[in-house]
């Protein structure tokens, strides 16, 4: 990200030369103009202005005609809450951020279809994972961003996707490895340690069963990771439903699906993802304390991707998905769609509510 500092004092300066992985250049607010600060967009192609103190109705004129965000703060000892601030700031200028993909199952069966909407086809997988590489996207896993890299996410000149599975099907090896080789693509499998199939669907009293698909073993596993295509991170023991379940049972769950993962992979996990997106704040702070840099929900939380690096969103990828649908989701665009199709939802019911209407 190319940031413009507006300091006061020199003291200033030297902290703010801590923001790394970006791009930080510097002007006195006794010398900047708009001349000035037009030439450095234009050169340096300036992404966001950062001022040392009150809001400024000039530069707020400056911002809106060079269509320039800009974020005020009194205090820049605190780095990370800075750059923090800075991402959700340019991500929400520009409506889009590194796009999460999820996926589950991938099939070349009609037989494998399920009751959910879990699985895409072997056919459409390809088409999406070629359009992928046609379009010039890098796959990154969350290992290739733990010290940070994903600061450098808005660089015009690359365009990122995380692929995320959830479980580990036996299809994911048979189907979906070959095709990631194919295109060069890599994943992030988020893998449940102690069942042998889809238990927490299948044997079920309160709702539709699913059918019975099988899950990877362990040496299938191994086969999967020796492609070095592909990052394993935590999913529970056996697809815990978490927030009904006690938060000690919760933390011991979790020891033991790290044992048994580092025992297959060599390396301890830094990414997760809640069975069915579930959690609560108490729940976060545990995959927290047992090490995860990275945790992910299903399509619940903030749409700027570093705003809660423990409730990153997703965007699930489906059955009946075009391949324009598909451009879309991966346009990063897609989470701010949804936020603002869910707030513009929750202002309709509060008029009903008002008008005593009732709510479909």
């Amino acid at each position: 990200m190319n940031i413009l500092i507006l300091y006061k004092n020199i003291e200033d300066k030297d902290i703010i030369k801590d923001l790394k992985n970006n791009n930080v250049y510097f002007l006195n607010q006794k010398e900047y103009s708009y001349k000035k600060i037009k030439e450095l967009k234009n050169k340096k192609d300036i992404q966001i202005i950062v001022c040392i103190g009150r809001n400024s109705f000039l530069l707020n004129i400056y911002s809106y005609f060079l269509n320039i965000p800009v974020v005020y703060t009194d205090n820049m000892k605190n780095i990370e809450d800075i750059e923090t601030l800075l991402q959700n700031k340019l991500a929400y200028k520009i409506r889009r951020d590194l796009p999460v993909l999820m996926y589950h199952r991938v099939i070349d069966d009609k037989n494998e279809i399920g009751f959910y909407d879990t699985y895409v086809t072997k056919e459409n997988f390809e088409k999406q994972m070629k359009y992928l590489s046609e379009n010039n996207y890098t796959s990154l896993t969350f290992k290739d961003i733990q010290n940070g890299e994903y600061k450098k996410r808005f660089d015009k000149n690359k365009k990122y996707v995380i692929i995320t599975f959830d479980d580990g099907y036996k299809d994911n090896l048979k189907n979906a490895l070959p095709i990631l080789k194919k295109y060069n693509m890599k994943i992030v499998l988020f893998l449940i340690t102690s069942e042998s199939y889809n238990k927490w669907d299948t044997d079920v009293e309160n709702r539709e069963k699913e059918k019975k698909f099988n899950l990877m073993s362990k040496e299938e596993v191994k086969e999967l990771i020796a492609s070095n295509l592909v990052e394993i991170g935590g999913h529970t023991t056996k697809h815990l439903d978490m927030p009904n379940v006690d938060l000690k049972k919760i933390e011991e769950d979790l020891k033991v699906s790290n044992k048994i993962l580092e025992e297959i992979t060599g390396y301890m996990p830094i990414s997760f993802a809640y069975p069915w997106g579930r959690s609560t704040k108490d729940i976060r702070e545990i995959v927290k304390k047992e090490g995860y840099k990275f945790a992910v929900s299903t399509e619940d939380g903030p749409a700027c991707f570093s705003d809660d690096l423990f409730e990153i969103v997703r965007v699930g990828v489906y059955s009946d998905d075009s391949i324009e649908k598909f451009a879309l989701k991966i346009s990063g665009k897609y989470p701010f769609i949804r936020e603002k199709r869910n707030e513009m939802k929750a202002f309709r019911n509060k008029i009903r509510k008002f008008f005593r209407i009732k709510t479909k």
